[in-house]
């Protein structure tokens, strides 16, 4: 009997799925093979544990949102930056209080309550922000003296909501409430070795004579004497520095001399002569600044003129002639008028004359001069 080719069977899977596998991998040489022997179970039966994990892994987990606990509205903390130290070691200790802003809090002041310890400085960081939140931190500086076991009591921070009206008048509670730190253990050990003693004890030193001191009214009559001297010292450059006193000169002849100067000036020059007419007009308003203690020399003409009145002791044509003068020498400097020679002469002979008609006199010429002045008047 000749052989005959059988085709191969190929199991019944889908073809371009997960599961599907090739005719190849199942295929049998021998047609008298039975279609399910047990190598092709046990490759199909492997074809579907694949398929199957392929399958799972792909599908997706579902993700499942644990959710946040709220933090407190204050949490707080202290803590050494060391727990074991020696006799003499600074110790930093610290309380930090981390609070919701909304609310208010006391850190209350412990330091009675440290046992062991002296306290040699105490501080207080700037508040800061952190993630909406405020810290708050207190430190101090410890050290301890005595050996031994010390523990640092808990501090007890109250809070309260801020204070709102709104909030108060709605009937929200606004009592305050506290949270606590956690104690602090700290280990004080000894400087010296662990089982050591102090064995060498030194015996007294020998009695050493003192020497004799000074009468005590040695010392006390040397100190007067220095503060004798001190205080006389200090009169006599009192006495060197005292000002001398100078009294001022007479107005007038202030005036004198200045008017005396200015006759003086080349009247041929136009400048020169512009200048004569600032030069005299300051003259004559210095002479009357101090002779009448009006500030002429800081007003104007119309100003000085306004207040003639204030000044008792200027007679009417006294004033009439300081008027005169003042506008003669206000035509010059300000209106750029060239006066005549004959004009100049006059604006300097009005200043002479009304600071001879007003200088200051003795009474008993000053009252000369007014029966003149009245007589002249009356002629």
């Amino acid at each position: 009997m000749g052989r005959r080719n059988i085709p191969a069977w190929v199991p019944p899977f889908e073809k371009g799925g997960l599961g599907e596998i090739s005719a190849g991998a199942v295929r049998r040489e021998s047609p008298l093979d039975p279609p399910f022997s047990k190598g092709g179970r046990s490759e199909i039966l492997s074809a579907l544990a694949v398929a199957a994990l392929l399958v799972g892994c792909g599908r997706p987990e579902p993700e499942v949102e644990i959710p946040e606990e709220p933090r407190p509205v204050v949490e707080t903390r202290s803590h050494v930056d060391r727990a074991i130290a020696t006799t003499g070691d600074v110790i930093n200790y610290t309380v930090t209080v981390d609070h919701d802003p909304a609310y208010e809090i006391e850190l209350p002041e412990p330091g009675a309550d440290i046992a062991g310890f002296r306290i040699i400085d105490v501080g207080t960081e700037e508040p800061r922000e952190e993630d909406g939140r405020r810290i708050q931190e207190r430190w101090y500086k410890l050290r301890a003296d005595l050996v031994g076991s010390y523990v640092l009591p808990p501090v007890r921070v109250a809070y309260r909501p801020a204070r709102d009206e709104s909030a108060t008048e709605a009937g929200e509670s606004t009592e305050a409430q506290s949270v606590e730190t956690s104690e602090i253990f700290i280990e004080v050990q000894s400087v010296l070795p662990e089982g050591s003693e102090v064995s060498e004890i030194r015996g007294l030193k020998p009695l050493r004579e003192i020497e004799r001191a000074l009468p005590w009214w040695i010392p006390a009559a040397g100190g007067a004497a220095f503060v004798l001297l001190g205080l006389l010292g200090f009169f006599l450059w009192r006495l060197m520095r005292r000002p001398v006193y100078v009294e001022p000169r007479p107005a007038h002849e202030v005036a004198y001399e200045a008017l005396e100067r200015l006759r003086h000036t080349d009247f041929e020059d136009a400048e020169a002569m512009r200048r004569f007419h600032f030069e005299i007009s300051e003259v004559i308003r210095g002479y009357v600044e101090s002779r009448f203690t009006l500030n002429a020399t800081d007003l104007t003409t119309e100003e000085i003129v306004g207040r003639l009145d204030e000044i008792r002791s200027l007679r009417g044509d006294e004033g009439t002639r300081l008027r005169q003068f003042l506008g003669a020498t206000d035509r010059v400097k300000f209106a750029a008028y060239e006066p005549a020679e004959d004009e100049i002469s006059q604006t300097y002979e009005g200043a002479l004359s009304f600071v001879e008609a007003t200088r200051e006199r003795p009474a008993t010429a000053q009252i000369a001069a007014n029966s003149q002045g009245e007589e002249a008047a009356a002629a």
